[in-house]
């Protein structure tokens, strides 16, 4: 038996039983696959259906305002991902008539839409016979063919891509994907994988020569990025706060904000901020490539302070407004 075969058969036995494998719907495939490249299953599923109850198909997320899509994206991070699906779904109502293109080579000229969500959306929905390779199936790929090639690399990714299509070939593409990355995620773990029970240990180069603790092989990144920031609050005693609107581009893109500057570390050190104010917290948000370092200050006066363009809103209304989640931490941490 091939080792699509193994895994489709696998599959049948022991899938995972989640809300979007019930579905041949392209726009809730999509919709779920955009949120789990982001965050874990059990966190995912309360957005997945939050998003859609709110935005059911393709043409009510075009036609949705953006800070509302932001709204509902609070909390998940890489907002640009939001953006791009409400990019995308007015593409696929303003060009194909709300209707999703059936093959992962149209697909992927979608705003947003890369080689695995266009392969996953293609195979899931209309059956496409393609591998989808997400980190789950580049751990299983990199073990079972025993490859210490890089998989943080493109070139490894191509590779890989063009053997898994070929494990595909005579299989029922949506379940050998799904079943490769359960196997994956609940058998060929980062740490510990239980190769006793997983179908595929007769294949499997590094379990026969010893190597499974030492694949899949990353090249290291290079040194992360470090940005120092001061954020500001009123003091108790005023009743409104201040937001502003990030601009389109850049982190937190159109996202809504409290008050703050970039500051040197000399001054973050220091606990103090150019403004005065009294100091509340502080902590470390991670983004992808940049650590913030964020520390958070009470204002007197801070209503007379030149912020740009701010509105002022009562904490009744904050829930009304899309945050990063660094802001949300903040209010968090604080009276708000």
């Amino acid at each position: 038996m091939g080792i699509g075969s193994k895994v489709e058969e696998w599959y049948h036995q022991n899938g995972r039983q989640l809300p979007w494998r019930d579905t041949y719907d392209p726009y809730q495939i999509w919709i779920a696959e955009v949120i789990l490249q982001q965050t874990r299953i059990e966190q995912g599923v309360g957005y997945f259906y939050k998003f859609i109850e709110r935005f059911p198909n393709v043409q009510e997320l075009a036609s949705a305002e953006l800070d509302e899509v932001l709204k509902y994206w609070e909390g998940l991070g890489y907002y640009s991902r939001a953006r791009n699906l409400h990019a995308a779904a007015g593409q696929l109502v303003d060009q194909y008539a709300g209707n999703f293109p059936e093959h992962h080579s149209e697909l992927v000229k979608l705003k947003g839409i890369g080689p695995y969500t266009s392969r996953a959306i293609g195979s899931f929905a209309f059956a496409n016979p393609t591998g989808v390779i997400d980190g789950n199936v580049l751990r299983v790929m990199s073990r079972v063919l025993g490859d210490s090639s890089p998989i943080n690399q493109q070139k490894t990714r191509k590779n890989f891509q063009e053997i898994i299509d070929q494990w595909v070939e005579g299989q029922n593409s949506r379940a050998f994907n799904h079943g490769i990355m359960d196997i994956g995620a609940t058998i060929c773990t980062p740490r510990k994988p239980g190769c006793m029970i997983c179908p595929l240990v007769g294949s499997c180069v590094a379990y026969d020569k010893g190597l499974t603790q030492l694949l899949p092989y990353k090249e290291k990144k290079l040194k992360r990025s470090q940005k120092y920031l001061q954020f500001f609050l009123p003091e108790p005693t005023i009743p409104k706060l201040p937001i502003r609107q990030r601009p389109k581009e850049g982190i937190w893109g159109g996202l809504w904000e409290i008050p703050n500057v970039e500051v040197d570390l000399e001054l973050w050190k220091k606990k103090e901020s150019s403004y005065g104010g009294n100091y509340l917290t502080e902590f470390k948000h991670i983004l992808t490539h940049l650590d913030l370092h964020i520390q958070v200050f009470e204002l007197k006066g801070i209503e007379k302070i030149d912020w740009g363009e701010v509105q002022f809103i009562s904490k009744e209304e904050i829930p009304k407004f899309a945050f990063s989640k660094a802001v949300l931490k903040i209010f968090d941490k604080t009276v708000y």
